[in-house]
């Protein structure tokens, strides 16, 4: 019979298995510990080409900084953690859409504190919803055609 895996083994085992991409900041927003998922995106995000697997970095100071294309969002998600931080909220839910020359992408995002535990920590994760999105934006164009047909179709009788 095998050893079975301590309590902290599993839950990296499970963490790592995840698709979603999540960390678990402190209070100040410093990234404590990550996911592959979430290591992975940073290495192929990573401008300098370096590896990095964020670990260290101030999460919300990133989302601080952020200008340009999508930095409202970015800002929006440093308040919304840290409304979480504060315990003004439970959860935070935000999607977003964060697209790069390799086409359009969506995520969702979402924050809550860890439960029952000192000192506060906030469980980060994001899940990519492309599929979803480009399904919603079908959907609309699909129902303008039909109001377009049905408009042109009054107008002709």
């Amino acid at each position: 019979m095998t050893k079975p895996q301590s309590v902290d083994a599993l839950a990296t085992t499970v963490l790592n298995s995840l698709s979603a991409h999540i960390a678990i900041l402190d209070a100040d927003g410093v990234i404590l510990e990550a996911n592959k998922a979430w290591r992975r995106f940073a290495a192929d995000n990573n401008a300098d080409g370096e590896a990095d697997d964020a670990i260290g970095v101030n999460y919300l100071a990133i989302c601080d900084a952020a200008e340009g294309p999508g930095s409202r969002d970015a800002h929006n998600v440093a308040r919304g953690i840290r409304q979480v931080i504060n315990g003004e909220v439970e959860e935070f839910l935000y999607d977003y859409p964060c697209h790069s020359p390799s086409g359009k992408h969506w995520y969702y995002m979402r924050a809550v504190p860890t439960t029952g535990e000192a000192p506060l920590r906030v469980v980060v994760s994001h899940e990519e919803i492309t599929a979803l999105k480009l399904s919603e934006e079908a959907l609309r164009r699909s129902r303008k055609a039909l109001k377009d047909q049905a408009r042109s179709l009054e107008e002709s009788n």
